[in-house]
């Protein structure tokens, strides 16, 4: 992000993301100031909409770039590397692959569209289509049968698929203005300062009923009887005996549970 010292904006980029394997596709378009290929696994994953549970890897040009603090023997630091840089290396269009059990490879593809402009926030959402597969549904081939099954109520597959995908899941909804809204409260040098896409969906979740738990209610219905004798007069001041009053009321709420 430009600096208050800095003579003009930076250079912002057009970052088109598309998940592999899938027709119709899912994508996304993103605009970005210039950054590194670390801030860049942030972005999109967010903008997809997974959740950064796993590994990650960025291929270009017959090198593996990655998390900093994972990196394997044959891999580089995804901090030292940035859009403007492979955009001067004429290094535009290359892979990201997210989880490597399910294997979920992305194109990426970067222009650059000029200086960044007054008044207006980045990185920001600007398009895309279809929603990103779950988290840990077992790859693309396994994402497309479920969705297949999910129509048919009579395939072998739709208990499975609404068990991994939710009977509640559209795979054809995407808003990039929500995310771009989203995107709002990121602080551009601290991904980590706002909301993800993982804290979105568990806030807009219904909240779980609590359970009615017999033990628990009736452990409250004795720990709110008084501790006194059954014909002593009743401690909440009533004038009664105990066993008339607060000690038949507490019977009473233990044998409603």
């Amino acid at each position: 992000m430009a600096t208050p010292e800095s003579a003009s904006p930076s250079l912002v980029y057009r970052v088109k993301i598309t998940l592999d394997d899938f027709r119709p596709p899912i994508w996304r378009c993103v605009e970005v100031e210039d950054c590194s290929l670390e801030l860049l696994h942030d972005v999109v994953q967010d903008a997809m909409g997974w959740h950064n549970y796993h590994l990650y890897e960025f291929r270009i040009a017959d090198e593996a770039y990655s998390n900093p603090r994972t990196l394997e023997d044959d891999q580089r630091s995804a901090a030292e590397l940035t859009l403007g840089e492979l955009v001067a290396r004429q290094l535009t269009q290359f892979e990201y692959v997210y989880d490597f059990g399910d294997n979920w490879s992305h194109v990426v593809e970067i222009e650059p569209i000029g200086p960044a402009q007054e008044q207006t926030h980045y990185p920001r959402c600007v398009g895309g289509e279809r929603a990103c597969p779950p988290e840990d549904c077992g790859g693309s081939e396994r994402y497309a049968r479920f969705l297949k099954a999910l129509d048919n109520p009579d395939d072998p597959a739709f208990d499975d698929a609404c068990d991994v995908l939710g009977e509640t899941f559209v795979p054809t909804v995407f808003d990039p203005e929500r995310v771009t809204r989203r995107w709002l409260t990121w602080n551009f040098a601290d991904p980590d300062s706002g909301p993800t896409f993982e804290d979105e969906v568990a806030a807009d979740a219904e909240p779980e009923p609590p359970k009615r738990n017999k033990t628990a209610a009736q452990t409250k219905a004795v720990e709110r009887q008084p501790q006194a004798a059954k014909n002593d007069p009743c401690p909440c001041g009533s004038g009664k005996k105990f066993k008339k009053c607060c000690m038949k009321r507490g019977k009473d709420e233990f044998e409603d549970v």
